[in-house]
């Protein structure tokens, strides 16, 4: 018997990254199963071309969100009509709440279905909507995620990550790689400067430090959004005559993707485009500072993290309530440097 499940995980990048080992594990153990993935616009394109994913349903979660924050509850409850719209009629062995929060609980009962399946820890009070949930099985993020499953009895055998970039991105990539004059024997670093929180951005002049000294054996390429454009501007002036690629807000996010799928390594910090490259199989240096890297390094021998722990280590908060982040600005580059070296001769 077929089942129809739904997904729901709206956001953010990395955290919708985590999520396709669900979506692998479920095909695996159900192979006729259908799967439907409920994401916000700005993540969709993540999984557009996910082999595991049969159906994607698009939700503007961020004008939901941008009109409820400007009392605009007209607006708001229009959007969410929308969403109510795409999924009357819709019956779900189950829905599988990923997400875990009050919002997600709403659009979770709104679907029919007779088991709506979430997470034990999850806030908001999610749980108390949920019939079912599941307890972490283990302490990575993928792990939180993939707990889910157990309540259905499957048992995944994989915890890889997938993202799969189309033709189209790839062709962008080696263009502007030709553009740039970086060849297929180019040795080449990418540096994702900026994250979506203050605490856990590393300092522009850290990276630039990090670029000059991989420069003798990498050519430099930042990547990241538009929101970044000011941090990609002001290490590519520190660095002074060494030569810097600078793809910061120049790229979509497949096009981003098919430049982290071309590097020989990532560094990032706690960040979407971190966890791209691992799911591209791109090794990677994370530097970590209010999140804990034994929940979110990416799993496998081609990814490492470089960390200093605190005293206040791991208060997961968007601003340091002591004003500096220690936690994130102790972290050299030397050590980054040191790191990026011991990842790759680790795979020779």
């Amino acid at each position: 018997m077929s089942r129809d499940i739904l997904i729901i995980r709206l956001s953010s990048i990395g955290d919708v990254i985590h999520c396709t080992p669900v979506a692998e594990a479920l095909k695996t153990a159900w192979p006729d199963c259908k799967i439907t993935w409920l994401v916000g616009e700005v993540c969709a394109d993540l999984i557009k071309y996910n082999p595991h994913v049969d159906e994607i349903i698009i939700w503007s979660r961020e004008r939901f969100d941008k009109y409820v924050k400007d009392c605009q509850f007209s607006q708001a409850f229009a959007v969410w009509k929308e969403l109510k719209r795409a999924l009357a009629n819709r019956p779900f062995y189950a829905v599988l709440d990923i997400h875990g929060l009050f919002l997600t609980a709403m659009i979770a009962k709104q679907v029919k279905t007779n088991r709506r399946i979430g997470m034990s820890q999850s806030g908001e009070c999610n749980p108390w909507f949920m019939t079912e949930t599941a307890a972490p099985s283990g302490h990575h993020i993928i792990d939180r995620y993939l707990s889910v499953l157990t309540n259905l009895g499957i048992t995944p055998s994989s915890r890889e990550m997938t993202l799969v970039v189309p033709e189209t991105a790839k062709k962008f990539a080696r263009d502007y790689l030709q553009a740039a004059n970086v060849c297929s024997l180019d040795k080449l670093a990418v540096l994702v400067p900026g994250t979506t929180w203050p605490t856990k951005n590393w300092p522009p002049e850290l990276f630039t430090a990090t670029a000059l000294q991989l420069a003798k054996d990498f050519k430099i390429l930042l990547c990241g959004g538009k929101s970044e454009l000011p941090l990609g501007q002001e290490i590519a002036a520190k660095a002074g005559d060494m030569p810097i690629i600078n793809a910061i807000g120049h790229t979509s996010l497949l096009e981003m993707a098919a430049l982290l799928e071309k590097a020989t390594v990532v560094i990032a910090g706690d960040t979407g485009p971190l966890y791209m490259a691992a799911a591209l199989g791109t090794p990677t240096v994370a530097i970590f500072g209010p999140t804990n890297p034994e929940t979110y390094t990416p799993p496998g021998n081609s990814n490492t993290a470089v960390f200093n722990q605190q005293p206040c280590a791991y208060c997961h908060k968007t601003k340091c309530p002591k004003g500096k982040a220690i936690c994130t600005n102790s972290v050299t580059p030397d050590q980054v440097v040191k790191q990026v070296y011991y990842v790759l001769k680790k795979l020779r």
